[in-house]
């Protein structure tokens, strides 16, 4: 995530009044007959399967109907189709429309409001049915849960070292109010800010501190810098140990923010669970093939069993920036409203990426832009592919205040570039399912398809073991056993 903008806005308000969803089905049974059931804990997919769906649960699944099957509320005719899991994205930030300032959403109110509102909307539009928030708080992400159709969010507490990023782009005095569970590190030589007690921002302090707000996880960050800054503050190793140690002790698993060769060597040191980010950066950026040293550490990387998000669009969305024609795309007309793509055709819109160009100006070549940042990422997750590292699917939505990384629509650009980059298609069905709900502790309620777990499950017709394809191939969303056509849920 490049930047963190946080904006107090009541989400449930804005965003309420736009869920009377047409075409969906509140019924309190559900039999979907005759589908192919895909789902990661089977050999295989198993066709001609009954599922019963009932007050928002998997009941029964069977090769012949049950009598309760036969007395369901709702018939849903699966024969020709595929019943999988909901998809889990477990890299998104929630709190804003993309591209909008707070100067930008008080400027056009009605562009904040009628963004908003999408949101959930497009999240499901493309299969995700469970996000994880990886700098969240029990406020807003509490107002998202309470909508009456939204994916189910989980959040982490976002744990900075003080000073250092994100919070450098705050004001000091501001810092720990915006990112509450930042760590003090005395070896800063700061001073504290007024009103700040240091003994409640150790490890230990801040983990018990969002435990109890409700956090299933903690994200700390090592980043020294990019563009023209390379002068942040990062954690020492003993106070990220600790952070790991404190984690542990609450059943939380911890991430790491890390998107180098030095920082995620840090992350292997330091015992994170998680390693957020592909490696874009290598210690030695003028060469074109990945060094030994790189291809070693992300062996080691995956013999440990640390989990690892590449968040390819974090790099591909600032190309898009520069490519006029991607607003232009069908497929961001469903994500996105018409009155805010007008808007990001406008000067005003387009304010990031002039600030990305900086004083070179546009390229004349889009397709130039991250090309070098490009080449060292695919070559990380092709290591990836070739390793049996624990992959785990995230987007990074958005990564930056930035239209090109849309909700919804980025998880799916994220699934084909993870696949153009080497990734078969069955191990980006478990990234995306089972083994992102098993990293975050949720496995008892999602990723397989098995009787008891929540009915947040995906209709398609296509075969997603066969192909990232598949993906764009939804018919139905079915949301705790609520069946929404998948139309009802376009922007357009």
């Amino acid at each position: 995530m490049h930047t963190l903008r946080l904006l107090g806005v009541n989400l449930l308000s804005a965003v309420a009044a736009a869920f009377a969803v047409p075409g969906s089905v509140s019924a309190q049974s559900v039999w979907i007959r005759d589908v192919t059931i895909v789902s990661p804990q089977l050999a295989a997919p198993m066709p001609d399967m009954h599922v019963l769906l009932n007050d928002g649960r998997i009941r029964e699944i069977g090769a012949a109907p049950s009598a309760a099957a036969q007395a369901a509320d709702d018939i849903i005719d699966g024969a020709g189709q595929f019943l999988m899991p909901g998809l889990i994205d477990s890299h998104v930030h929630l709190r804003n429309v993309p591209g909008l300032l707070d100067s930008h959403a008080k400027a056009h109110p009605d562009l904040d409001r009628i963004g908003r509102a999408q949101i959930p909307r497009s999240y499901l539009y493309y299969g995700f049915t469970s996000l994880v928030d990886l700098v969240g708080a029990a406020d807003y992400v509490g107002e998202w849960n309470d909508l009456e159709i939204r994916p189910d969010v989980h959040w982490c507490g976002g744990a900075p070292v003080a000073n250092g990023y994100p919070s450098a782009f705050f004001p000091p005095e501001l810092r720990f109010r915006i990112l509450p569970y930042s760590l003090w590190d005395a070896g800063q030589g700061a001073e504290v800010p007024e009103g700040i007690d240091p003994a409640a921002q150790t490890p230990e302090a801040v983990v018990k501190r969002m435990k109890a707000d409700g956090a299933i996880c903690v994200k700390t960050f090592y980043e020294p810098g990019f563009g023209g800054r390379r002068d942040w503050p990062t954690p020492p190793a003993d106070l990220v140990r600790r952070l790991v140690e404190a984690g542990h002790a609450e059943g939380m698993p911890v991430l790491i923010h890390a998107n180098s060769q030095e920082a995620q060597g840090f992350a292997l040191e330091t015992g994170a669970d998680i390693i957020v980010h592909g490696m874009w950066h290598w210690n030695d950026n003028e060469r074109a093939e990945q060094p030994p040293q790189v291809a070693e550490l992300l062996d080691d990387i995956a013999s440990r069993g640390i989990g690892y998000q590449p968040t390819m669009q974090v790099i591909y969305g600032e190309r898009d920036l520069f490519d006029e024609p991607f607003l232009d795309d069908p497929e961001f007309a469903d994500a996105v409203p018409a009155e805010l793509i007008a808007w990001y055709r406008t000067d005003e819109g387009k304010w990031f990426r002039d600030r990305l160009a900086g004083p070179r100006g546009l390229p004349d070549d889009p397709s130039s832009v991250n090309a070098a940042p490009i080449n060292r990422l695919k070559q990380t997750v092709a290591k990836i592919a070739d390793s049996d590292a624990r992959l785990l699917f995230g987007s990074d939505t958005p990564s930056a205040p930035i239209y090109a990384n849309s909700h919804g629509l980025n998880g799916l650009l994220e699934l084909r570039a993870l696949a153009d980059a080497g990734i078969n298609p069955a191990r980006l069905f478990r990234a995306a399912t089972i083994d992102n709900a098993r990293a975050f502790g949720l496995d008892r309620e999602i990723g397989t398809i098995e009787p008891g777990k929540a009915a947040n499950l995906l209709l398609l017709g296509e075969n997603p073991l066969e192909s990232v394809k598949a993906y764009d191939s939804i018919e139905k969303v079915i949301l705790h056993g609520r069946i929404l056509d998948r139309a009802t849920l376009s922007a357009r």
